[in-house]
């Protein structure tokens, strides 16, 4: 799987994961970073890598914003679980966008 496969996996398993969440502010700039990646048919668009990863980038820049991003629930494992898998996905979304 290439570098645009991947980060559009990602992206979407990032969207889906902040939907489950209820999440309204960061899902724009995710969604806005996915359809960079996506052709008018759904498939993929390797060509809008760069302006995928520009807007990613954005979102995380300096450290502050969705980096600081995390989820909420009441219930511990539920909480812990959510965000280890957000962590999980960002790591792996700023490690391909920042080659």
């Amino acid at each position: 799987m290439n570098n645009s496969q991947r980060a559009q996996s990602l992206l979407a398993s990032l969207l889906n994961l902040l939907s489950e969440q209820g999440e309204q502010n960061w899902r724009r700039g995710v969604s806005a970073a996915l359809l960079e990646l996506t052709d008018s048919e759904g498939g993929l668009n390797p060509a809008g890598f760069d302006r995928a990863a520009s807007i990613y980038r954005s979102m995380t820049a300096g450290g502050r914003g969705f980096a600081e991003y995390f989820v909420w629930s009441p219930n511990d494992d539920e909480r812990i679980s959510a965000n280890q898998k957000l962590d999980e996905l960002r790591d792996e979304l700023w490690e391909i966008f920042s080659r």
